[in-house]
């Protein structure tokens, strides 16, 4: 296989954005849940935030970074958007219907690859939502959300501590809960010690800590249950 297939470079991806490249602005919708679906979008520069409207509130989904796909829903027969995309920032995306996208698939093996890897990470991510709702305290999702991302940055058990990077209206959508209820349960950590917050990084300077925090939690939710 060619070198140029194996990695996109610089000027394969301009010709890629100057003939499918969609720019958009801080603000913008891209498309609203319910509409009809003609093209998936592949980020190129900028940030998203993808939402879905659940009981009269929109709630945050996942907030998108360059090289992340969405509106993949396109790709399927008479689909419609089963979410919204607002613009966060200035930003471009490949605009993408299906016989095009599975030409890029064919033809560019680092894009396949980031998507394959890209949808499993969905996968896994709904799977731990899954397991992260059927908890009782939001204190316990939020501890069991953090625990999660510690093991996801270093696959490893370590003592040491471990900074992720997640912003609040990111750990709401995982957790399952408002931004308010989140801030509030990640204070409340912060003041007993259990996280430090920078900006939109939190750190953990004693892992150890807080898994006996989740310990004490699972036993109280146990417990709440019987």
């Amino acid at each position: 296989m060619a070198d140029e297939e194996m990695e996109l470079g610089d000027a394969e991806r301009n010709r890629l954005v100057s003939r499918y490249g969609r720019k958009f602005a801080a603000g913008e919708t891209l498309f609203r849940e319910g509409d009809g679906a003609g093209e998936a979008f592949l980020l190129q520069e900028g940030r998203v935030r993808l939402l879905k409207h659940i009981r009269g509130v929109d709630r945050s989904l996942i907030v998108l970074k360059p090289g992340d796909l969405f509106g993949e829903s396109a790709l399927l027969d008479s689909a419609a958007r089963s979410s919204t995309a607002v613009a966060l920032t200035d930003g471009i995306a490949l605009a993408l219907d299906r016989e095009t996208f599975r030409s890029l698939l064919v033809n560019y093996s680092a894009i396949a690859v980031r998507v394959m890897e890209q949808l499993v990470r969905r996968v896994r991510d709904a799977e731990d939502q899954i397991e992260i709702l059927m908890l009782g305290s939001s204190q316990f999702k939020v501890v069991s959300t953090l625990l999660k991302l510690a093991w996801r940055s270093t696959e490893t058990v370590t003592s040491a501590p471990i900074e992720i990077s997640v912003s609040p209206v990111e750990l709401a959508s995982r957790v399952g809960l408002d931004v308010d209820s989140v801030k509030r349960d990640v204070q409340r950590l912060r003041d007993q010690g259990y996280v430090r917050i920078t900006g939109e990084r939190i750190e953990l300077p004693d892992i150890e800590a807080l898994r006996r925090l989740h310990a004490l939690l699972s036993t109280k939710d146990e417990l709440r249950g019987d």
